[in-house]
């Protein structure tokens, strides 16, 4: 969901997903001209999953996203209902056998519990993008505050907290990074999910 950071002063090794919980491990190698040594590394530690918790920006589209959850769900539910009510409605009587006219029926609301699915089914998809557009707004900033920190400490390497079980307090940059996020970007646009253009038209 998010691009992993790189920037010129420093490499972050692995970055966490907000909605599928796993990690990408990237390691991007700066280049080097062959006469310079090869530099010691100056670590720090950053706590992504508590910045993405904690944050101003990031709480905001969880809510948000949220407050759309919702909204569909009711929407979905009375849709739902009001399938059922239809489909009593065509249900035959013991030993009546089925007209034509009850089987085009039939076929008709088929073909809606067809188009009700792939609305379901749009509605989700389009809600999973809005927020990974949102949170993309996030992570940009992340990288920017991140690399700030870093070039102040004189650090050249950076890892997630959730792949250094043990290190020194004075690595850890979460609280710098943090604060200086909610500061930079205290909240973000969520785009709404009926207006996003559909999905493989390369907007």
């Amino acid at each position: 969901m998010f691009p992993s950071i790189h920037r010129s002063r420093f490499m972050l090794a692995a970055l966490a997903l907000l909605l599928a919980g796993a990690v990408s491990a990237t390691m991007p190698a700066t280049v080097a001209r062959a006469q310079d040594p090869f530099p010691n590394a100056a670590i720090g530690i950053i706590d992504m999953q508590r910045i993405l918790r904690d944050s101003t920006a990031a709480q905001g589209v969880d809510q948000t996203r949220q407050s759309y959850l919702d909204s569909y769900n009711k929407q979905t539910a009375a849709e739902e209902q009001a399938l059922r009510e239809e489909q009593r409605g065509l249900s035959l009587a013991p030993n009546q056998a089925p007209t034509p006219e009850l089987q085009q029926k039939a076929r008709a609301f088929q073909n809606k519990v067809a188009q009700f699915e792939q609305r379901v089914a749009e509605r989700r998809r389009n809600l999973e993008r809005a927020l990974s557009m949102a949170l993309s707004q996030v992570q940009q900033m992340i990288t920017v505050v991140a690399d700030e920190v870093a070039a102040e400490r004189g650090i050249n390497l950076v890892l997630y907290r959730s792949q250094v079980p043990l290190f020194d307090p004075r690595m850890e940059m979460t609280e710098d990074v943090l604060t200086r996020l909610n500061e930079r970007l205290p909240e973000v646009e969520f785009p709404d999910p009926a207006n996003l253009p559909a999905s493989g038209s390369g907007q």
